[in-house]
């Protein structure tokens, strides 16, 4: 058959019968077997027509009918399609067609979304040949575009939409297959017998049933389609299918289906019928009254009631006749009505009671009787609307009363029978009592305002006609209240407060009735003689109870318009403000009575009149005995009267008993008393006053300091006055207590740890206010000022306040102010002018450490300053600490230049300032900057105190004192960059120095000369002030003279500008040459300065040295050193000798009268002594002596700080000669008999131990110092014990150089001790490690114990007691390494029995992170070594560095040990931990070398001819090592087998095979091999050398011990203690452990006491 042929589907038997009648009215003829719904397994499906197998197989599994597989099939088909190498032909479209049908009705979502999304790509792909299509699946196509679930619905929409891309398209397919849309909607509508539509096996009857429901509503949303959009022509050609559908008996039983979406579908159709085709509703009467009447009273679905009302009320307006209809065929249709009413909402919302009221006003009259006295259902009504309001919720039951009322109104309004009015307005009025008196089933439920308009609307719909019956209703309601009012007298308060509340609520919306209507009713009359039996029943009562007293207050309030115009009323109610409210003012009515006062005075408005009755009832009420009743009534009343407060001054006896309760605040004993001072203080500035209210916060901020339970509840109760009274608090900010209260509120908002809610909103109310108060037109700035003052008490004196917080305070205050408020705050926010002075002079009122002069620009110009101690050092002088009161204002000037540096650099506050408080603040930024670096200077290597608060624990005072110095740099170069060239010029640079100070100006550079003026002005006297700003001068020139454009010939005219070798500026001249160093040594005009500076030094007399001497050997330093050109000479060498001797007789003898003329000389000598170095003569004995003499003072005095410049240019000297050595024969000689220098060099060495606190000089002189102890020859070095206790000095220059010089000695050492060792035969030498190096590691640094932050010792690195510490264990192993094994097991004891080890690996597994789970990554660091000189990026990393490697050593020279530390942790964590950590990066370095040994060991010469017999093979893989024993062409084997986690566990000893060896002792060799690994700390060489021995010993016929069994001991003993009853043979230590064990000293085999023999 040709493809052609395969196409003509439609000439199949069953095609044909499908189609047979395709002209006629309806091609559909479906039955429950038909088209739509047939088994696929049918053999009419062709699917041989098809090309592609892959498709054969997707429409195969399509007739199955388990729904997976047609799912799998689907998804299959769809990859099938999206493939671009897939060819589909029009047969797929063919045969697809006969499948979509059921698949668009399937029970799976998924397989009707896939099912409508193919038919549209098909459709799509085919375009015109799809057409013929059409007729078999237009029906379940556009069914599906109201299927229930909207994603199915969804897939058939776009599938339509994009095969009919436009809406007249889309139009035109509805009117072309119209025929067919309606045969499709009869078939989906028709009666179906839900078992032949699927299979039981794969779905339940309730699936199936839901299939069923979905196909109907989408056939009827389908006809409701075409009923809206079909033409009147084609509905009428059409009309007999038409006519089939509305009567379906399957669309009417729709209208009750519990399905509830199938429900709104018929119920929507209906109505549209109703609506558009009304004529048709009396053909299908029967149906109404039937289906849609009485069986949807009783059976809607709840999820269609809207709907079911929405199409009921329709038809029974259009057609009132079905309810007759339905009476006439059913029970009465309204008592079903009724009981449907009774059922309220059922969660339908609103809208359900509004279609029930509507429908009840379109009721036929006949229906409800309502004009028939004895018919009318008055009762049956209100039953059912009752019933119907109790089950509804808060948002349904207003409107459920709403339409009972409009039902009541309609009843009265409509019917023209008395008695059905008469019982109308009894149920309203029954309504009315239960809601106002809050009684009877609806009282509860009923309490909103909106059923008080439902009832008032009530009313306004029956006044005009029936102004009778809305007189009685409002009467009902006012005797409820007078009834209400007795009660109260009686003292029955239950409800009350809701009985007035709803009755006022009530009247209001009553009254809203037209003026002319409520006469009607007398409403007015009846407000007033309830106002004026309220006032009787207050005074009658003495206000208890409350009740009148709220009624009446309620009244008045609401109703004072009513009361007003009765003037005798007005008069009474009066009376009653002014003499009986005071008098009842302590009554259980206070709270009423005051607000019937405060509210009457508002009505009248009368000053005079609100001070006379406040006066009454603050005297009345403050001589109350009843305290907690007093203070309840009190707060009430202030917070009443704030709308009064201009009426009346503060009063004195309030004033006095709030002050009284400040006291007792925070004791606790009254809870009223916050809440009485939190009203005063909202009434301050009227009620108190404001000085009062100033004085009640400052009582309340000193004692809330406390503790912080006070400060938070001070808060707490702050926050409503912040709020409600800002004035007050403005006011408080502005006094010193104030200042200290903002302060805090920022510290707890800003605080990382814990931030006050309380706190924070304080402070954004602050805020909120200083943005307000700079928006208005009159900015006030006092509160700025204040808020600035407080920020700066802080910088000065709050030690955890940090800079950041500071600063961030400081910008928000700057942000929310004007220009205007700018100028003024400014000064207070960068400090004023006398402040800064204040403060440098207060932190330099101490002398300048001698020490500076190493670390400073200016260098020895220190020494020029006029109180320097440049003599004698005292017993107690040395380095000055952060202490004391000049110590504490330098703290503060530290604080205030960060501070202002960091706030100019982020605003411009800086430029708001006055002219020379910008000098001298930009002057004083300098001074402090220097001043920082030498307060580094002085802590050294030691953490400074942290400046401002950081909760970092590696914060130190050095980050601070950093920061600073580089942000005064920034802004020195910032002001110098743009104009260096014009200040560099001579001129202009000589008349800043010269000129006076400029009062004003604008211009950077005339500012830059003023600070140059303001430098000189300070530098002229030669104070410590004078020398920092001679510093901060040298920082200028210097950075002045790096611009390329300056050139030396500049330079020369600067010089001869200026005369500095004449000028009695010493301090700005050595400042000048220090800046210019960079020309100083190329150009004639310095070179003739240097030697006239020299000539005047050979021209000074001897008396004159000390007067004269220094300054002029400082000026000659700053001309000779930091000279970039190496071949520079400052002097001729003629002149240079002379200079030479002569500075040398300035000391003929050892002198301690000037240390700074000495030390100033040794550094002139680094200049002149290479000019010299190859002239002979006796000055070079001099040059000793002077080193010598130089070096025993600073051995005397090395605790002075004062000769640290001394020893460090004494060392520098002897480096200088001793380069000479090889040039100078005098000089070499000397050197090679100067051992006396040597030996001072070491004695300072050991007395450095005594020095506590090094600075930064310090440390440079201890590193020169380390250099040439290094230097010492082997033959000139100390004996190692005598340098031990100096690691524990605190220098780091000197514990390394203690650690290299011990790594040379001890080796040396060991060479000796261990050829001691063999030679002593007798166990007389004693073998252990030095007690002085291990008592260094007896005790753990203080650093390490369990109080210190872990974290904060890995971010700072190593100080000083724990490099001490931790060397002194790299030392400790130094004597393990290449030491014999018998060295090595005696040091192991030392270690063991001192309990060292367990201490430091507890700490190792600390700082290595061991004990948190996350190890330090070893792999990063070259563990195996350590070399104290090679710097790793940060000291956290050094640290980590040498922690490693003590571990790695600690486990490979005492593994037994460490093993044992191990096996014995309880934290199972940190077992793993450890075990982990080291199998992971020491096990695979460890096995490697240890395998490596034994193969690099065993190959030496001496081991192989000791012992021919035995071999060693060593796998690397396997980490194994055999032991291979030839005897006679046998052999016995042992194996020992390393772990992947050694050395924590152990190696496994094996005997693979023995010969001539009895098994007790082949065993006893195997363990005694182990155990010198295990036990002994050996390696494996140890344990084959051991395994060898015995095995020789045994041939040789040497006797094993009978203890052990083996012949060699672990000690390597043979068995020497014989019994000399048994004659056995043991070694001395097993004996020893039997002795101790049995507790006798008989013989282990014998038991006879032992006698030792031979």
């Amino acid at each position: 058959m040709s493809k052609r042929e395969k196409l003509k589907v439609k000439n199949h038997p069953r095609r044909a019968e499908s189609h047979r009648d395709e002209g006629s009215r309806s091609s559909y003829k479906p039955d429950s077997k038909t088209y739509y719904y047939e088994d696929f397994g049918n053999s009419y499906l062709d699917l041989s027509i098809l090309d592609s197998p892959q498709l054969v197989v997707i429409f195969k599994s399509l007739q199955k009918r388990d729904p997976t597989t047609k799912e799998k099939a689907l998804d299959n088909f769809v990859t099938y399609l999206q493939d671009p190498e897939s060819v589909v032909e029009e047969s797929a479209l063919a045969v697809w067609v006969q499948f979509y049908p059921q698949l668009a009705h399937e029970f799976s979502r998924r397989l009707r979304t896939i099912a409508h999304k193919l038919q549209g790509d098909l459709f799509n792909r085919f375009q015109r040949q799809s057409a013929k299509y059409m007729k078999e699946t237009v029906g379940p196509w556009l069914g599906g575009l109201y299927d229930n679930d909207k994603v199915v619905a969804r897939a058939a929409t776009v599938a339509f939409e994009t095969v009919f891309t436009s809406e007249e398209k889309r139009r035109q397919v509805f009117q072309v297959f119209h025929v067919q849309l309606l045969d499709y909607v009869k078939h989906a509508i028709s009666a179906k017998d839900t078992h032949s539509l699927s299979d039981e096996k794969y779905f339940t009857q309730t699936d199936i049933e839901t299939k069923v429901n979905r196909e109907i509503a989408s056939g009827i949303a389908l006809f409701s389609y075409l009923l809206e959009h079909m033409s009147p022509e084609a509905i009428e050609e059409q009309q007999y299918s038409y006519a089939e559908i509305v009567t379906s008996e399957t669309l009417w039983k729709s209208l009750t289906s519990p399905d509830s979406y199938l429900s709104r579908a018929a119920l929507g159709l209906i109505g549209q019928l109703a609506y558009n085709y009304t004529g048709w509703l009396a053909a299908m009467s029967q149906y109404l009254g039937r289906y849609l009447i009485s069986n949807g009273l009783m059976n809607i679905s709840p999820g269609a009631i809207l709907d079911y009302l929405e199409c009921l009320v329709a038809v029974t307006r259009l057609y009132p006749a079905a309810w007759k209809r339905s009476s006439e065929t059913n029970e009465p249709s309204f008592s079903l009505l009724l009981s449907f009413i009774s059922q309220g909402s059922r969660y339908s919302g609103p809208r359900y009671w509004h279609y029930v009221e509507v429908l009840i006003e379109n009721l036929p009259v006949s229906v409800l009787d309502i004009n028939d006295a004895s018919g009318f259902p008055a009762n049956e009504i209100s039953d059912a609307f009752s019933a119907g309001i109790l089950t509804e919720s808060r948002a349904t039951i207003d409107s459920a009363v709403e339409s009972f009322m409009s039902v009541l109104a309609y009843f009265t309004t409509v019917s023209e029978v008395a008695k059905v009015q008469e019982e109308s307005l009894s149920k309203a009025m029954e309504i009315g009592d239960q809601y106002v008196s809050i009684r009877g089933a609806l009282g509860g439920k009923i309490g909103t305002d909106n059923v008080a308009r439902s009832l008032a609307g009530y009313l306004r719909k029956i006044i005009p006609e029936h102004d009778q019956f809305a007189s009685q209703f409002w009467q009902s309601m006012v005797d409820i209240l007078k009834n209400t009012i007795e009660n109260a007298t009686g003292n029955l308060e239950t409800d009350i407060k809701g009985t007035v509340t709803r009755w006022i609520n009530l009247t209001k919306r009553i009254t809203t009735v037209p003026e002319e209507l409520l006469e009607r009713i007398g409403i007015s009359t009846a407000i007033r003689q309830i106002v004026d039996a309220s006032l009787r029943s207050v005074k009658t009562t003495g206000g208890c109870p409350p009740g009148p007293a709220h009624i009446l207050e309620s009244l008045l309030k609401e109703f004072f318009s009513f009361v007003r115009s009765d003037n005798s009323l007005i008069q009474s109610v009066d009376d009653f403000v002014v003499h009986t409210i005071p008098d009842l003012i302590a009554s259980p009515s206070s709270a009423h009575l005051i607000s019937i006062w405060v509210n009457y005075e508002h009505q009248i408005a009368d000053p005079g009149h609100a001070k006379q009755v406040w006066e009454s009832i603050i005297n009345t009420l403050l001589a109350s005995s009843l305290v907690e009743t007093k203070d309840t009534v009190l707060i009430y009343l202030l917070d009443s009267v704030k709308s009064l407060k201009d009426r009346f001054a503060a009063s004195e006896p309030l004033e006095d008993y709030i002050l009284k309760k400040v006291n007792n605040a925070f004791d606790g004993a009254d809870n009223n008393d916050w809440d009485v001072i939190v009203a005063g203080l909202l009434n301050g500035g009227h009620i108190i006053s404001e000085q009062v209210a100033i004085e009640i916060l400052n009582r309340l901020s000193v004692a809330s300091s406390l503790d912080s339970y006070r400060e938070e509840l001070f808060y707490q109760n702050l926050i409503p006055v912040s709020h409600n009274n800002f004035t007050v608090l403005s006011a408080f900010i502005k006094t010193e207590e104030g200042h200290k209260l903002a302060s805090r509120l920022w510290q707890l908002t800003e605080s990382t740890e814990y931030v006050s809610d309380t706190a924070k909103a304080i402070r954004q109310r602050l805020e909120g206010q200083l943005n307000i108060s700079q928006s208005s037109e009159s900015s006030d700035s006092s509160l700025f000022e204040s808020l600035a003052g407080a920020i700066l008490a802080d910088v000065e004196n709050d030690p955890d306040a940090s800079c950041e917080s500071l600063v961030l305070r400081s910008i928000s205050l700057w942000d929310s102010a004007n220009a205007d408020t700018k100028a003024i705050i400014a000064p207070k926010l960068l400090f004023v002018n006398s402040r800064w002075r204040n403060r440098l002079e207060a932190a330099l009122s101490k002398s300048t450490a001698p020490s500076v002069s190493l670390v400073n620009n200016i260098a020895g110009a220190v020494f020029l300053v006029s109180d320097m101690p440049l003599g004698f050092p005292s017993d107690n002088a040395g380095l000055d600490v952060l202490e004391g009161e000049s110590t504490l204002e330098t703290i503060k000037l530290f604080r205030m230049a960060s501070y202002a540096l960091e706030l100019m650099r982020n605003t411009d506050a800086f430029e708001y300032l006055p002219y020379l408080d910008r000098l001298h603040t930009f002057f004083s930024f300098q001074v402090a900057s220097e001043l920082a670096k030498d307060e580094i200077n002085k802590y050294g290597a030691g953490k400074i105190p942290p400046i401002f608060g950081n909760i970092d624990p590696s914060y130190s005072g050095a980050d601070d004192l950093l920061s600073l110095t580089e942000r005064s740099k920034q802004q020195l170069e910032s002001k110098l960059g743009s104009f260096a060239l014009q200040l560099m010029d001579a001129n202009t640079f000589n008349n800043g120095i010269h000129v006076e100070l400029a009062t004003s100006s604008s211009d950077d550079q005339v500012f830059m000369r003023d600070v140059v003026t303001l430098i000189a002005m300070n530098t002229r006297e030669k104070t410590v002030l004078g020398f920092y700003a001679a510093r901060v001068l040298e920082i200028i020139v210097s950075y002045l003279i790096e611009f390329p454009d300056f050139q030396v010939k500049d330079a020369e005219q600067f010089f001869e500008m200026h005369k500095l070798r004449k000028s009695k500026d010493l301090l700005a001249s050595v400042a000048i040459f220090q800046g210019m160093s960079k020309y100083v040594g190329s150009m004639t005009s310095t070179d003739r300065i240097r030697n006239e500076v020299a000539s005047d030094i050979l021209g000074i007399r001897p008396a004159s040295v000390f007067s004269e001497g220094l300054s002029k050997i400082i000026l000659l330093n700053s001309l000779v050193h930091n000279i970039d050109n190496p071949d520079f000479a400052p002097f001729p060498p003629q002149r240079a000798i002379m200079l030479l001797k002569r500075l040398l007789d300035f000391f003929p003898e050892r002198t301690f009268e000037n240390l700074a003329l000495r030390s100033e000389t040794a550094k002139l000598l680094l200049a002149v002594l290479p000019v010299v170095k190859s002239l002979y003569g006796e000055h070079w004995n001099r040059v000793f002596n002077f080193i010598s003499d130089s070096l025993a003072i600073c051995e005397e005095f090395l605790a002075s700080d004062n000769v640290t410049p001394l020893l460090f240019y004494t060392l520098k000297v002897l480096v200088v000669v001793k380069s000479f050595q090889d040039e100078n024969e005098d000089v070499a000689d000397l050197i090679a008999e100067g051992s006396d220098i040597m030996d001072a060099l070491f004695r300072i060495l050991g007395a450095s131990v005594d020095v506590k606190q090094r600075s930064q000089a310090r440390l440079l002189s201890d590193a020169a110092l380390s250099r040439q102890i290094l230097e010492c020859p082997a033959d000139k070095m100390p004996e190692s014990t005598e340098l031990f206790h100096v690691l524990s000095v605190e220098s780091e220059p000197l514990q390394k150089a203690i650690l290299k010089l011990e790594q040379r000695i001890i080796p040396v050492t060991q060479e000796s001790l261990a050829m001691e060792a063999a030679l002593d035969t007798h166990g007389v030498l004693t073998i252990e490690l030095p007690v002085e190096l291990l008592s260094l590691v007896m005790t753990i640094p203080d650093a390490l114990n369990d109080d210190i932050d872990i974290e904060e010792i890995r971010a700072g690195g190593m100080d000083a007691e724990m490099r001490a510490y931790l060397f002194s264990w790299k030392l400790i192993f130094e004597y393990f390494e290449n030491a014999p094994f018998a060295l090595k097991t005696k040091y192991a004891e030392s270690l063991k029995e001192g309990e060292y080890i367990d201490s430091v690996l507890n700490v190792l597994a600390s700082l290595l992170n061991l004990t948190s789970g996350k190890p330090a990554d070893a792999s990063k660091v070259p563990f195996t070594r350590y070399d104290p000189d090679e710097v790793l990026d940060t000291a956290e990393q050094d640290l980590q560095w040498l922690l490693l490697h003590i571990y790695y050593q600690l486990l490979r020279h005492v593994p037994s040990i460490v093993r044992k530390w191990w096996a014995e942790i309880r934290n199972r964590q940190l077992s793993l931990a450890v075990d982990s950590f080291t199998q992971k990066y020491f096990s695979p370095v460890l096995i490697d070398a240890e395998l490596q040994s034994v193969q690099a060991k065993w190959a030496e010469t001496g081991i192989e001819a000791e012992d021919e017999n035995m071999q060693v093979i060593v796998s690397r893989v396997t980490h194994e090592v055999a032991a291979v024993y030839s005897i006679d062409e046998q052999t016995m084997e042992m194996i020992i087998r390393v772990p992947t986690n050694f050395p924590l566990h152990d190696v496994h000893v094996d005997g693979v095979k023995r010969v001539g060896v009895k098994e007790n002792q082949w065993r006893a060799w195997l363990l005694a091999s182990q155990a010198v690994i295990s036990s002994q700390n050996g390696n494996i060489v140890d344990a084959l050398v051991l395994f060898r021995r015995n095995v020789n010993l045994h041939f040789e016929g040497v006797t094993e011990c009978a203890i052990c069994y083996s012949i060699l001991h672990q000690d390597r003993s043979l068995p020497n203690k014989r019994c000399q009853t048994c004659k056995n043979k043991f070694h001395a230590g097993c004996l020893y452990k039997w002795f101790q064990s049995a507790n006798s000293s008989s013989c282990p085999l014998c038991r006879q006491p032992f006698s030792f023999g031979r």
